[in-house]
């Protein structure tokens, strides 16, 4: 069950963050999406998210979870792309922009981690002082 509510999380947070890369780029090269590539890019986005699930297991290395994570994403990205547009070299040619995109979210999420984790030991802190 906990995976199950994870995973629905996950899942939103994934077309979340695609839908906004997505209309990004639509707007930057002033593209319009079919309902067929708008629904592959959101089926893309929710099964990269649920992919960060992987984040989640406690039996393997971070670097591993990492590495497995980046390649899985890189793999989805370029089969739903292929999907999209109907072409390997736009899959191909995009992966600077992924790796770049990739490491963007991957450091606000781990910041984002860090913070959280100071705020529950400086509560676990106070209460042990009291």
């Amino acid at each position: 069950m906990r995976y199950f509510k994870e995973g629905i999380i996950y899942l939103f947070v994934g077309v979340g963050i695609g839908s906004f890369i997505s209309l990004l780029s639509f707007t930057l090269y002033q593209g319009t999406p079919s309902i067929k590539q708008f629904l592959l890019l959101m089926t893309m986005s929710a099964i990269m998210g649920l992919l960060s699930l992987i984040y989640e297991l406690d039996n393997m290395a971070f670097v591993t979870q990492l590495i497995s994570h980046l390649i899985l994403e890189m793999l989805t990205y370029g089969f739903f792309i292929w999907l999209t547009f109907g072409s390997v070299m736009i899959a191909l040619t995009n992966i600077p922009t992924f790796i770049i995109s990739y490491v963007i979210i991957f450091v606000v999420f781990r910041k984002q981690g860090q913070a959280n984790a100071r705020r529950i030991n400086a509560k676990l802190a106070d209460k042990k002082r009291e």
